[in-house]
């Protein structure tokens, strides 16, 4: 299935269906605003995730600036917003070029519900093709979400740093993040020893939609299933997993810890290019 959606097949699911709809939209410098904006309009009978407070778990001495919720946690969450695990349709959605909606997506393949799909453009997508907009806060009913993890998608700090040479390893971050020109999240600056960088924002044109799909496979030039992704706390890099997947590359793994974990291990170490 392709892990994207436009937003007049969304209209037409939604007339055939009953998808779970989720606004994920968050801006990382004020967390409140994408709660602001869902409240003055969004998608009729989306559920609002906020990043921090449902797509990350609590913050400890390592996992990154945006830990992954444990298993226990995302299936509370999914059965919550009424989720039926392998059953319910979903489409997540932002307006940031879908990096917080690909998170969502990312978990819940994770938790092995693989009727989910990130909404191409996102909500502005969705208001340039007339879709309504609602400012009425649903209350779903919970659903049952028994969770079956598949735990090849997620890999961890030492399977990082003892991976093999052909585990291509991904950087997601901007080109200057990565070279540690500049740093303006992390304590520390520069990249894992071995990784190559492809921004993800070059999966998005400028008009927020994905970008054509020979684009993204010429970006993501041998990428497989066992390639490994990261960017700063393990949110954007999911946009690049996504990308993989709709080129027909498979689904790479994802460092869900990412740069912020990684530089958690003063062993550890880093490369600069400033």
């Amino acid at each position: 299935m392709n892990p994207t959606i436009s937003a007049h097949e969304l209209k037409e699911l939604i007339n055939t269906s009953a998808p779970r709809i989720l606004d994920c939209r968050f801006d990382l410098t004020n967390p409140e605003d994408g709660r602001r904006r869902y409240a003055e309009g969004h998608i009729p009978n989306a559920v609002y995730l906020h990043l921090d407070e449902d797509l990350c778990g609590p913050v400890t001495a390592h996992g990154g600036r945006h830990p992954l919720p444990s298993l226990e946690r995302m299936a509370r969450l999914f059965a919550r917003v009424g989720i039926r695990h392998g059953d319910t349709p979903v489409v997540a959605y932002d307006d940031d070029g879908g990096c917080f909606a690909a998170r969502a997506w990312w978990m819940l393949r994770y938790c092995g519900h693989d009727i989910v799909r990130v909404l191409d453009g996102g909500y502005a997508a969705w208001k340039a093709a007339g879709g309504d907009s609602s400012i009425a806060t649903p209350v779903p009913v919970p659903a049952e979400f028994v969770p079956k993890p598949r735990e090849e998608m997620l890999v961890r700090m030492e399977q990082v740093r003892d991976r093999v040479p052909d585990e291509l390893l991904i950087d997601c971050r901007a080109p200057e993040r990565y070279s540690g020109k500049v740093e303006p999240l992390d304590f520390k600056a520069g990249h894992i020893p071995g990784a190559y960088n492809v921004y993800w924002r070059e999966m998005v044109a400028q008009d927020g939609h994905g970008q054509p799909i020979v684009h993204m496979a010429e970006l993501l030039t041998g990428v497989d299933e066992r390639s490994i992704m990261y960017c700063g706390s393990g949110v954007t890099s999911c946009v690049n997993v996504l990308a993989a997947e709709r080129a027909g590359l498979g689904l790479p793994r994802l460092y869900a810890g990412s740069w912020s974990d990684w530089i958690t291990y003063p062993e550890n170490p880093v490369v600069t290019e400033a």
